[in-house]
């Protein structure tokens, strides 16, 4: 059985009179998370909690999960296309900022994110490698048919421009 104590049930309470009022008025907030591509296989993620990655008041959000999908779903065809091209990747992290609705319909209105790659690489390397990351993320794509998605591209500090 799950079970719920008296404290968490009262803030439960506590926050939905606040959803309740703010449905009333139209209200947004904001979400940020930063992932890292580490190796072979491993990712970081982190969110407004660096230090824990559970569910549970002290951890991430359930949307800052969900946005996080977008970041590592991006690295793992980061990952596939830089080792089977070669492509020497020095650095690669995505953050991603996103803007969604307080009010109901609960719902994300906005995702930005940021590719920021150090590389010894041509520009124009780097580039088709960003198109096809993103052309490849199940995520991306899934999530461009429910709100805006917009990418961009840094290489060695050098803003390339959009993503598309």
């Amino acid at each position: 059985m799950v079970s719920f104590s008296t404290g968490f049930a009262d803030k439960m309470r506590e926050r939905l009179k606040k959803y309740e009022e703010a449905d009333r008025t139209e209200v947004s907030a904001k979400v940020k998370v930063v992932v890292d591509k580490l190796d072979d296989l491993a990712s970081t993620a982190r969110g407004r909690n660096p230090h824990s990655w559970s569910a549970d008041e002290n951890g991430p959000s359930p949307l800052e999960y969900f946005i996080s999908a977008l970041g590592l779903c991006q690295c793992v065809h980061y990952a596939e296309h830089a080792a089977a091209s070669g492509i020497r990747l020095e650095s690669l992290r995505i953050e991603i900022n996103g803007d969604f609705r307080v009010t109901r319909p609960r719902n994300l209105k906005k995702l930005e994110y940021t590719v920021l790659i150090q590389s010894p690489e041509k520009l124009d390397v780097i580039r088709e490698l960003a198109l096809k990351a993103s052309a490849d993320c199940y995520v991306t794509q899934t999530l461009k048919r429910a709100c805006e998605v917009r990418g961009h591209l840094l290489l060695n500090g050098v803003d390339i421009g959009e993503i598309f």
